[in-house]
């Protein structure tokens, strides 16, 4: 079969999976990139990929496009998700083993988070943006703000509707990866400043409020990649080379800051709603305070006259 046409197939299988739109535009992304490095290698047919093909273009990936470990280890995620679709399909033989002792990259595992300077900064450059686009400045603030309080994911972010949050309890509808709708507690300071932005917006809007919380100048909701953009501009501004300027740094902020406050790792585990704890650890294994605190009491030194 044409590598064309089976990577059409595929995302065709994907969406009638009910695949969020996020998954399926990586999906199409990645094998956009795989499609052309086949064309460029005269792989034409599906059967002509083999191992050599897949370190070719992962080689491409690293070295051409600049892609960074994560990205690389992404798009070899993908590509294993298409030649088993094309295996399940009898299109291709599992034979041929095109990923053998083909490994993921090793990732850097510090794991980035903004300081208190920082956060000013971000927080001082909308303040003085709001003298010149009032609404992009005052809600990109309050973006930056919900991400830092709730630890929220950027497309978890983008989606967001009015309807989603429950001022009275104090309570957002967020939905997450495979479409799991889940509740997160906001606190009274985050509650305030998401009622003043409403209020912000019904006058923006003449009372035509949009149904999502962030949106364009036209009403329309964000994408994940708008939201992106933000910090991309913020990027170019402060130019900063010691932390990774985007939204999941926020999320990485935001656990960094409840740890060394003392919250423990279930609770942890369920504000950021991760499905095994192994991730949820790392944050504390980074930050809490409760093995210092029993080591200092436990410790030999203690006992020990010197």
């Amino acid at each position: 079969m044409i590598v064309k046409f089976a990577v059409k197939d595929f995302l065709e299988d994907r969406k009638l999976q009910n695949l969020s739109p996020y998954t399926l535009k990586t999906y199409r992304r990645v094998l956009r990139d795989f499609e052309q490095f086949c064309g460029t290698s005269d792989v034409l047919k599906v059967e002509d990929i083999n191992r050599l093909i897949v370190k070719g273009f992962l080689a491409y990936c690293h070295n051409e496009l600049k892609n960074c470990p994560n990205t690389v280890n992404l798009k070899l995620r993908v590509l294993k998700a298409f030649v088993n679709y094309l295996i399940d399909e009898e299109l291709y033989d599992a034979e041929n083993k095109p990923f053998k002792k083909i490994s993921f990259a090793k990732v850097d595992s510090r794991i980035e988070v903004f300081n208190a300077d920082h956060l000013r900064q971000m927080l001082r450059y909308f303040e003085k943006e709001a003298r010149n686009k009032p609404y992009h400045a005052y809600r990109n603030r309050t973006i930056v703000i919900t991400f830092l309080s709730t630890g929220i994911r950027r497309g978890e972010l983008a989606n967001l509707k009015w309807t989603d949050i429950d001022f009275g309890n104090s309570m957002i509808i967020v939905r997450g990866k495979r479409r799991r709708d889940d509740g997160v507690p906001i606190t009274y300071k985050l509650r305030e400043e998401l009622l003043n932005f409403r209020k912000y917006c019904c006058d923006f809007f003449d009372g035509e409020l949009s149904d999502y919380v962030f949106c364009s100048t036209d009403r329309k909701g964000l994408n994940p990649e708008s939201v992106g953009s933000i910090f991309k501009r913020l990027k170019k501004r402060f130019g900063w080379e010691n932390v990774r300027l985007s939204a999941h740094t926020l999320r990485h902020t935001y656990a960094s800051h409840v740890v060394k406050s003392g919250m423990d790792s279930i609770s942890l585990q369920r504000m950021l709603r991760h499905e095994s704890l192994n991730m949820t650890l790392k944050y504390v294994n980074l930050w809490g305070r409760d093995l210092q605190k029993k080591n200092e009491k436990h410790n030999p030194l203690n006992n020990l006259d010197i």
